[in-house]
């Protein structure tokens, strides 16, 4: 039993000073860093893994091309009981969708056609998709959504707005 747990305690002490250290910025060495084996998917399709002293995800790669984003937005309902007995302004021409970046730096003002409907190409990437003049009940609920556009693909998202009127 005391060889094996000299023998073990042997392996255990090589192993450890046989793995890479890391040298801090004052010159110093510090424990080795062990990262889990998780993976983060990329927009392309990719995997990063964990590196760095700190095992956080490496850069996923910048993505290439441009793709397209449609789909359809519906607000409704307009009036208490429908068909509305008053004409009632259209609420799509006054709307469009914004598409920013995760940091909220807007990419691309989309108009809404007058049956709600949008398409517009865009870059490749992962973007924040938002209602401009967005103030129904509903929209706390549904937006700021996600969108992911790939190269050459369409990304279709259709959104429903609940305005509380009942």
């Amino acid at each position: 039993m005391i060889i094996v747990v000299v023998v073990g305690g042997a392996l255990v002490y090589s192993v450890y000073f046989s793995l890479p250290k890391q040298e801090t910025p004052n010159g110093k060495i510090d424990n080795p860093v062990f990262c889990t084996m998780e993976a983060k998917l990329c927009p392309d399709g990719s995997y990063v893994g964990r590196t760095g002293p700190k095992c956080e995800f490496a850069v996923c790669p910048a993505p290439k091309g441009e793709g397209t984003i449609k789909g359809k937005v519906s607000i409704g309902p307009l009036c208490p009981v429908e068909p509305c007995s008053v004409n009632i302004t259209n609420p799509y021409v006054s709307r469009s969708i914004i598409l920013k970046t995760k940091t909220g730096k807007i990419i691309k003002t989309i108009s809404l056609f007058s049956d709600g409907s949008f398409s517009a190409k865009a870059g490749a990437g992962v973007y924040v998709l938002d209602l401009s003049d967005c103030n129904f009940l509903g929209c706390r609920y549904l937006l700021p959504k996600e969108a992911v556009i790939e190269p050459s693909k369409t990304t279709e998202i259709n959104i429903d707005i609940d305005t509380g009127i009942r």
